[in-house]
């Protein structure tokens, strides 16, 4: 009876760590549904969005594809909080990839918890920058926010941010790097001095919420 107990404990485990796919809701917004969390994406320009979910150690993972093309186009991570305090702290990233190039939001929020009852006491703070890149890349005209429209305490606040990612590239850099720049919507800018610049706008925003 005891040996059965621990194989079922145990398919369960893995059952539990298995991707699963869902698609986004019918108002054209993205849910990504974590533990204590949920992030929503509102500027999805992608008509088969894809999302799988998975675990890294305490972290979630949301990965979202585009199911025309089997391509990854973000992933949205929650770093929880692992002390039982009534007052938490967790980090959400989003992280949108643009010809191998990641630019990430990283938001940290102040969660209080009683029993039932839970409300977010504050954004501690919040921070977007590029993680990876396919050449030597920066954002032009940053702009970032995350806010409380009805103020602290509350159930939801919203995030929001653009700018251009601007790619400069050495005139005797590899052609196939230009063409991915140009494959994942990059235009062409100019050369100035030997250095060809490729730029794509971004504009990205939603809601992290309670529920």
């Amino acid at each position: 009876m005891k040996k059965t107990l621990i194989t079922l404990l145990f398919s369960c485990l893995a059952l539990f760590c298995l991707p699963i796919s869902v698609n986004a809701d019918t108002n054209n917004n993205l849910v990504i549904k974590f533990n204590e969390l949920t992030f929503t994406v509102e500027d999805y320009n992608i008509p088969n969005p894809e999302v799988i979910y998975s675990k890294s150690g305490f972290k979630e993972v949301a990965t979202v594809l585009d199911s025309d093309t089997g391509k990854v186009v973000e992933t949205i991570e929650l770093i929880p909080d692992l002390s039982r305090a009534t007052v938490t702290s967790h980090t959400l990233k989003r992280s949108a990839t643009f010809a191998r190039t990641t630019v990430q939001l990283s938001v940290n929020i102040e969660l209080y918890n009683e029993g039932s009852f839970r409300q977010i006491n504050s954004v501690q703070g919040y921070y977007l920058g590029i993680t990876d890149s396919i050449t030597n890349t920066y954002i032009e005209g940053q702009n970032v926010n995350v806010w409380s429209p009805n103020g602290y305490p509350t159930t939801s606040i919203k995030y929001a941010y653009n700018g251009t990612l601007t790619a400069a590239i050495n005139s005797s850099d590899s052609a196939q790097v230009k063409a991915e720049l140009l494959g994942a919507g990059f235009t062409f800018g100019g050369t100035i001095g030997g250095t060809s610049y490729y730029r794509v706008p971004f504009n990205q925003n939603g809601t992290i919420s309670l529920y």
